[in-house]
């Protein structure tokens, strides 16, 4: 991998873990911003037709709606 691809990952993945953090303290606020994040972001699941491992964009909101979730629901069982 180059570094221009390796620099771009990590800004992304770093941007990805702010949402996250960002999303999980507005639902300790806001418990109902899940489910209108998943209503704005989750259409269902359609595998692209000329590719078998095709990911929509959809698809990764929708992951990654429901990894935030997890995070919510294992830190609820830690208090």
């Amino acid at each position: 991998m180059n570094i221009e691809n390796t620099d771009l990952e990590r800004r992304v993945l770093a941007h990805e873990r702010i949402l996250r953090a960002l999303i999980r303290h507005i639902a300790e606020e806001q418990p109902d911003i899940l489910m209108r994040l998943k209503q704005t972001f989750s259409r269902g699941h359609v595998l692209g037709e000329d590719e078998q491992d095709y990911v929509s964009t959809q698809q990764y909101g929708d992951q990654f709606i429901r990894e935030i979730e997890l995070a919510i629901a294992r830190q609820a069982d830690t208090v």
